[in-house]
């Protein structure tokens, strides 16, 4: 008699298991789509990053009246439920302001604060 034969291993996944991850996963979702950045969140982020671009800090009050508005006017979303995809006109393309506004620079944002050019 084979010793091999009469050993069988369940690679079965049990049913608690997959439960459990199906419940993770609906939760990852529901926090993923509660904390889905708005436009507002990416216009915060967008005035940050050109503070550090320039180098130097802006006043906030032109902070908060020229340059958040300015974001949320021009800014582009597409709204995926769990994440977004904001587009801005790339002003360091020299066509841009020749009327050709279809070069975008396109950033993913999930969590409210994450936000990463693609």
């Amino acid at each position: 008699m084979d010793p091999y034969v009469d050993q069988r291993v369940e690679r079965r996944a049990r049913p608690g298991r997959i439960r459990n991850l199906f419940i993770v996963l609906i939760i990852l979702a529901g926090v993923l789509a509660l904390l889905n950045p708005s436009i507002e969140d990416f216009a915060e982020y967008a005035a940050d990053d050109l503070q550090e671009m320039l180098g130097t800090p802006l006043p906030e009050g032109l902070n908060q009246t020229v340059v958040r508005p300015l974001v949320e006017n021009i800014a582009g979303r597409d709204n995926y439920i769990v994440f977004s995809v904001f587009s801005l006109p790339d002003i360091q393309d020299n066509t841009t302001f020749l009327g050709d506004i279809t070069a975008k620079k396109r950033y993913l944002g999930v969590f409210k604060i994450f936000f990463i050019e693609l």
